[in-house]
C-alpha cells in the first residue's frame, strides 16, 4: 500500500487556503470599488438629474417664445401695412433664433436623458455587485474558519509556497492587472472620446444648414478630439507591444525609444553596444530586454532626479547582459527587497525580476544615497536559438 504523503498534501491545502485568502481580500477590494462607484453614480445622477429638469424647463421656455412669435409673424401677415420692413425682418429673425435654440436645446435633452438613463443602470449593476460581494465575502469566511480550524496544526509545519509556483501566480495576476489598466485606458480615453465625437457630429449636421461658420468651427474642433484620440490609441498599442521590435529588431528599437525618452524628460542617455551581435529569434528574451530597460529608465524618470544616465548592453557567448546606470540621487538598497514578500520596491522592479527569473536570468541592484544606482541583468540565451 503507497504511503500517505503528509507534506504534499500541507502544500496543497496551505496553496488552496493563500488563494482563497487571496480572493477573500480582492473581493473586499471589488465590494468597496462597487460601494465608491455607487456614491459616485448617485451623486452624479442627482446632479444629471437637476440638469435635465433644468433643460426641459429651458425647451418648455423657447416652446413658448416660438408660439409667441408666431403669433407675432401672424400679426404682421395680416396686417404688414401697419409694419415696416425693418419690423417684419427683426420679428423672422427672432422666430429663427428660437426655433435654433429649441432644436439644440432638444438635443441637449435627448442626449442628457439618453445619459440618465445609461448611469441608473450602472447604478442598479453597481449595487447588484455589492450584494453579491457581500454575499461571497461572508461565503470564502465560512470556508476558511472552517478548514483552517482543522488544518491549523499542519499549516504551522509549511513553508512558503515554491518561487516558481507563485511567480505563475504573480504572472496571471499581472496579466489580468494589465488587462484591466488597457480596459480602463480605453474607457477613459478613446471610448469617451468617440463618445463626444458622435455627439459633435450631430450638432454639425443640425448647424450645416444654418450656421456655416459655428458648423466649420464645430468639425475643426472634431477633428482636434479624433487627432487626440488617435494618439491615445498609438499609445495603447505601443505599451501593450512595440510593433517595431518585429519590424525593426530590437537595437533600433531601443534607439528609437531612448532618443524619444531623451527628448521627453531631458536626461541624456548614452547608449552602448558590446560584444558581436546576434539576432534574438526568442520573441520573449527580445521583449524582455526592451522592458527591462523601459522599466528602468521609467524608474529613473520617477525617482532619481539624474541629468544623465547610460546603457551598456553586450551580447556574451552564453547570454546578454544590460547595464543600466543614472546620476541621479540613489537610494539605501537595504531598504528594498525584490521578492515576494517586496512592498516598498514597487511592482516595477518586481515585474522586472520576475521577468528575468522566468528566463532563468539574474537581476542585480546597486545603489547608495547621492552615488546614482545601477541596475544589472544577465539572461541566457535559450536553446531554441541558433
Amino acid at each position: 500500500m503507497p504511503s500517505f504523503d503528509v507534506s504534499r498534501l500541507n502544500r496543497i491545502v496551505k496553496n488552496t487556503l493563500n488563494m482563497i485568502d487571496k480572493s477573500r481580500e480582492a473581493i473586499y477590494d471589488i465590494a468597496e470599488g462597487a460601494r465608491k462607484e455607487c456614491n459616485h453614480l448617485e451623486e452624479e445622477l442627482r446632479q444629471l438629474q437637476t440638469e435635465v429638469k433644468n433643460v426641459i424647463t429651458k425647451s418648455e421656455e423657447l416652446e413658448a417664445e416660438l408660439k409667441k412669435s408666431r403669433q407675432r409673424l401672424a400679426s404682421i401677415s395680416k396686417n404688414f401695412d401697419k409694419y415696416s420692413q425693418e419690423d417684419t425682418r427683426l420679428a423672422y429673425e427672432n422666430a429663427d433664433r428660437i426655433r435654433i435654440e429649441l432644436a439644440v436645446n432638444r438635443e441637449r435633452e435627448r442626449f442628457s436623458i439618453v445619459k440618465r438613463n445609461d448611469l441608473e443602470l450602472r447604478l442598479k449593476e453597481a449595487k447588484s455587485t455589492v450584494d453579491k460581494a457581500d454575499s461571497l465575502v461572508n461565503q470564502v469566511g465560512t470556508v476558511m474558519d472552517y478548514l483552517s480550524g482543522d488544518i491549523s496544526d499542519l499549516n504551522d509545519q509549511l513553508e512558503d509556497a515554491e518561487k516558481r509556483k507563485y511567480l505563475a501566480i504573480r504572472v496571471i495576476k499581472a496579466q489580468e492587472e494589465e488587462r484591466s489598466r488597457v480596459a480602463r485606458e480605453i474607457h477613459d480615453g478613446p471610448a469617451q472620446i468617440m463618445s463626444n465625437v458622435v455627439l459633435k457630429a450631430e450638432i454639425c449636421e443640425k448647424l450645416i444648414d444654418i450656421d456655416l461658420e459655428k458648423a466649420k468651427k464645430e468639425l475643426r474642433e472634431l477633428k482636434r478630439i479624433v487627432r487626440d484620440s488617435l494618439k491615445d490609441v498609438r499609445r495603447i498599442i505601443y505599451d501593450l507591444r512595440p510593433m517595431s521590435l518585429e519590424d525593426l529588431g530590437l537595437i533600433p528599437t531601443m534607439q528609437k525609444y531612448i532618443e524619444k525618452f531623451a527628448i521627453e524628460t531631458g536626461i541624456e542617455v548614452a547608449f552602448q553596444l558590446k560584444g558581436e551581435y546576434r539576432i534574438i529569434t526568442d520573441k520573449n528574451l527580445t521583449l524582455t530586454i526592451f522592458r527591462v530597460i523601459q522599466e528602468a529608465l521609467s524608474n529613473i524618470r520617477k525617482h532619481s532626479e539624474a541629468k544623465e544616465a547610460s546603457i551598456r548592453l553586450e551580447f556574451a557567448p552564453l547570454g546578454v547582459a544590460v547595464k543600466i546606470s543614472d546620476s541621479g540621487k540613489g537610494f539605501d538598497t537595504s531598504l528594498m527587497k525584490v521578492g515576494k514578500d517586496d512592498r516598498s520596491g514597487g511592482f516595477g522592479l518586481f515585474s522586472m525580476n520576475e521577468r528575468i527569473e522566468l528566463l532563468n536570468g539574474t537581476m542585480q541592484v546597486t545603489s547608495k544615497p547621492g552615488k546614482g544606482t545601477v541596475v544589472s541583468v544577465v539572461l541566457p540565451y535559450t536553446d531554441t536559438e541558433d
